[in-house]
């Protein structure tokens, strides 16, 4: 059973999101677009709420609703937190889980 994120936990670094984060999310899904629709700032700090518009690598399709949280300090993002409608994104991902 999905408990969060696909391949969801802590990654350290831009390579570790680079290289071990985008690869297995994307794993599971055939398309995997975000498309934030909204940004509140306050100093440093940026909340940007959207979805993302995915298909499963079972063909499965659907809009998942997330919220980002980012530090940005000298132009630089120093911290990153995603929320994401585990839920939905669980029911989205059924299919694969029940064929293996």
């Amino acid at each position: 059973m999905l408990e969060s994120f696909p391949t969801g936990g802590r990654y350290k670094g831009r390579s570790a999101v680079s290289d071990r984060f985008f690869p297995a999310v994307k794993g599971h899904f055939s398309e995997y677009v975000t498309l934030p629709e909204i940004f509140l700032t306050e100093g440093p700090n940026v909340a940007t709420f959207g979805v993302y518009r995915v298909r499963s690598a079972a063909g499965k399709a659907g809009d998942i609703s997330f919220a980002h949280f980012w530090t940005v300090r000298d132009g630089r993002i120093t911290a990153f937190r995603q929320v994401a409608d585990t839920a939905a994104l669980r029911t989205l991902l059924a299919a694969e889980d029940t064929s293996s």
